[in-house]
């Protein structure tokens, strides 16, 4: 059961619909707080879609949800000026900074971000939820991408040490044990999907005569998808049953990448592109396996999978070699098969349904409850 009795003001880059993933997700978010008792608004400090300050609502699963949306255009203190004048009329007891490194600047590099943020919070309390950390993470990854990714942890620090939040959230263990290498504690709030289950989520096992895959949102480079389509062409005729897929989202070369592949293997795609979300529902309620590109150990902090576990799907992750640096392998999370070229087969039959045991208002609950306890 959601806790009632929050005054809160939700800051993030942006909140346009369907355009950013932190967006929608706090909005929902705040929807479902609202509809319990609580109090809630969102400030959009850098929005790319707006030209002039805009005072509005949003609606999300049925409750009106107050939002001020300033432009990116407009100079940073004059934004921060109407937006202390905005939060004072509102007067929360709470300020919950939803926190991605690029959503204030282009390098993800927002120096003096603490300052300009500080008199927001004068008499209130600080709440940081790090969707996101720093680049770099990865040993695969370039030595450029270490130094830049040092440069924006120093930053995030410098934020945290700043704002002093009373409670920090994240959604992945490996986000909390790189915050805890930082000093600090962060409380785990698994993620819930941005798509709201339509159909009674799946809980069963696989069709015997078909095999039907979906992958949604967006896809990370360098997958193994070639080494997949060959495997799953093979599989086809050996168990002489259809193995489609379907990729739902908008449009970019990975996309194209993955088609290409799966129809060079002989095997049937649909590209459906963008979809409302009773759509994406629709499609998720007849697949029988959902694909993610996101990398295992950061696979927590991916919408699409949320949303693809809350329908009842289970996950293959068909990933690039990521393996964090200086930190054990994080656990393969409950209802996820992570593919290796040569155990499709294998991915296959380990892929469990049932019920990812989170939604919107479940983790709304553990939110209210962290706060409400300090």
């Amino acid at each position: 059961m959601i806790e009632g009795n929050l005054n809160i003001v939700f800051v993030c880059s942006s909140v346009e619909p369907g355009h950013d993933g932190v967006g929608d997700y706090t909005r929902r978010l705040a929807a479902a707080l609202i509809q319990a008792g609580n109090q809630c608004a969102i400030l959009s400090l850098n929005d790319r879609q707006v030209q002039s300050p805009v005072a509005t609502t949003q609606q999300a699963d049925g409750a009106d949800v107050p939002v001020m949306r300033l432009p990116a255009s407009m100079p940073f203190e004059q934004r921060m000026a109407k937006a202390e004048w905005w939060v004072g009329a509102i007067n929360p007891q709470w300020l919950s900074l939803q926190f991605v490194p690029f959503g204030y600047h282009s390098r993800g590099l927002k120096i003096g971000l603490s300052k300009l943020l500080s008199p927001l919070g004068k008499g209130r309390r600080w709440h940081i939820m790090f969707h996101e950390l720093w680049v770099g993470i990865a040993t695969e990854e370039t030595k450029k991408l270490h130094w830049w990714g040092a440069a924006q942890r120093m930053l995030i620090k410098s934020l945290i040490k700043n704002l002093k939040p009373a409670v920090i959230h994240t959604h992945t263990a490996l986000y909390q044990t790189l915050l805890a290498q930082l000093g600090y504690t962060a409380q785990y709030l698994p993620l819930f999907g941005n798509i709201p289950v339509v159909t009674n989520p799946k809980d069963g096992s696989l069709p015997q005569y078909k095999l039907d895959f979906v992958v949604f949102g967006s896809i990370h480079d360098r997958a193994p998808i070639d080494e997949f389509a060959a495997e799953a062409a093979a599989y086809a005729k050996k168990k002489n049953i259809p193995v489609t897929l379907t990729i739902i989202g908008r449009g970019n070369a990975e996309q194209q990448r993955w088609a290409t592949a799966w129809q060079n293997a002989g095997l049937t795609v649909a590209i459906l592109g963008e979809l409302p979300a009773e759509e994406v529902s629709a499609v998720f309620s007849k697949a029988d396996i959902g694909l993610s590109a996101t990398a295992l150990a950061v696979i927590g902090k991916s919408g699409s999978y949320a949303a693809m576990r809350e329908h009842g799907l289970p996950v293959i992750s068909v990933s690039k070699s990521w393996t964090p640096r200086g930190v054990a392998k994080p656990e393969i999370p409950h209802g996820v098969a992570e593919y290796v070229p040569g155990k499709f087969e294998e991915c296959v039959a380990n892929s469990k349904f049932g019920g990812y045991g989170v939604d919107v208002d479940s983790a709304a609950a553990t939110f209210a409850q962290a706060l409400n306890s300090i």
